[in-house]
């Protein structure tokens, strides 16, 4: 086996303990440092995850030759010059959602991987739930028959403390709102189950946070094979938080059922027109679909490493994520134009290179007087 790849890990947030905590107990790497602009912090990180050294600017660990990949975990904003600045350095990349604000940050990223020796991948975890892997292996097979719709809801809560936080609430640092921020895991896994998506058609807007950004958001996908998406998201869930991910075809239905942020952790309950073999289906991939760990960010990062030591491109590399963010830009351009938008979008559209672009917002349907 190669020597453990010497990792960085930027950002301390909530989000960068699943990262630091998988990089200590994995076989393929070790934390050679942490980083974060408040050195308070990357200390108690670096000392309760055992890495090695701290830095406060990130440009430090980028000089460091015992650092050869980082986790990015900062606010969004920071990701593409992050990003394209490690590639550029030779650091192989593992990013946290959403990689770019825009499309067009995407193309950076990519030119700056094409140019690098290193790889880049973003975190997309859903894929790697037990559930997960047991649809795709069944939509392989053509279990499902024709796919005619899908359906992924997050429907969680956060108050009004949660985007007290400096950066979050603004286009400009957080980068959109509930659709990016929360619910593109779940579209993620939608496109991923039912392909190529060919156009959207959304209504959002700020309803109860005090933010310029979305709380709530309802879209309808349609794919290229003519099934149809509807995609459900909001940050004002006052009842249990839960999220759902159900895919239905002429032969088969499948219904997610781990929890409200492991939707795909569990298998998937399914479903068919003769229920025997849905039960045998589902008794196969009991007995095929090895259980992974219910922290999900875990085989995600796994896999990074493993792709790094293998020479192979990551699962969750340029294109996945460029889908992804397709969606979602297309989900804002719709809300904010009233228009389906068909995919996919253009570069010398406005809304590949901003977002929002100049002129362009969400309807003002927000109780002011409510908040």
């Amino acid at each position: 086996m190669t020597e453990p790849l010497g990792v960085a890990v930027i950002g301390t947030g909530s989000i960068a303990n699943a990262h630091l905590y998988t990089y200590q107990h994995s076989e393929r790497a070790r934390l050679a440092a942490v980083v974060d602009v408040d050195k308070a912090r990357a200390k108690d990180a670096a000392q309760r995850f055992e890495a090695q050294r701290v830095y406060t600017d990130y440009h430090e660990a980028l000089a460091d030759g015992d650092v050869q990949a980082v986790s990015i975990c900062t606010p969004p904003f920071l990701h593409v010059e992050m990003t394209v600045a490690a590639l550029v350095a030779g650091k192989h990349v593992l990013c946290e959602k959403p990689v770019a604000p825009a499309l067009a940050g995407l193309d950076a990223i990519a030119a700056a991987e094409a140019a690098s020796s290193a790889s880049f991948s973003g975190v997309f975890q859903l894929r790697y739930g037990r559930g997960a892997q047991g649809v795709r292996r069944l939509l392989d097979e053509g279990a499902f028959g024709r796919l005619h719709m899908g359906i992924a809801e997050t429907l969680w809560f956060r108050d009004h403390d949660y985007y007290d936080v400096p950066w979050r609430g603004t286009w400009e640092q957080e980068c959109g709102g509930v659709t990016v921020s929360q619910a593109i895991h779940l579209i993620d896994s939608l496109v991923w189950f039912l392909g190529e998506p060919v156009s959207v058609y959304a209504q959002a807007g700020t309803f109860r946070t005090r933010t310029e950004i979305d709380d709530t958001t309802v879209a309808v996908i349609r794919f290229a094979n003519g099934a149809i998406g509807q995609v459900t998201s909001t940050v004002s869930a006052f009842g249990p938080e839960r999220a759902r991910l159900e895919i239905y075809g002429t032969d088969l239905t499948a219904l997610s059922q781990g929890s409200q942020y492991d939707a795909t952790s569990e298998l998937f309950a399914l479903g068919a027109p003769v229920q025997p073999s849905a039960e045998a289906l589902a008794a196969r991939m009991e007995a095929e679909v090895p259980a992974t760990s219910r922290m999900l960010h875990r085989p995600a990062i796994e896999d990074f490493l493993a792709a790094i030591a293998e020479g192979r491109r990551p699962t969750i590399g340029v294109d996945e994520c460029r889908t992804a963010l397709q969606v979602t830009t297309a989900i804002y351009k719709s809300a904010m134009s009233g228009e389906v938008v068909t995919l996919p979008i253009a570069p010398d559209d406005p809304f590949y290179t901003a977002l929002p672009p100049a002129g362009m917002a969400l309807p003002a349907v927000r109780d002011t007087e409510a908040l």
